[in-house]
């Protein structure tokens, strides 16, 4: 029996992609303030939860 682990947490390069956006306009949004929400995981490391990334695209269409 093989398991596929799904990750939870997406780079800025894989939501980038989901978005159809690039991972320059993602560090934009971040800084603004603006788009969706993310996590930092230590001083340059940024990840994006993907059901929260489902729920952005949802209400900004």
């Amino acid at each position: 029996m093989s398991v596929t682990i799904v990750p939870l947490l997406l780079t800025p390069a894989q939501t980038a992609a989901i978005l159809g956006t690039t991972t320059a306009t993602l560090r934009r949004w971040r800084a603004k303030g603006t788009g969706p929400p993310f996590h930092t995981l230590g001083p340059r490391s940024v990840r994006y939860n993907k059901a929260t990334i489902r729920a952005f695209i949802t209400t900004n269409r």
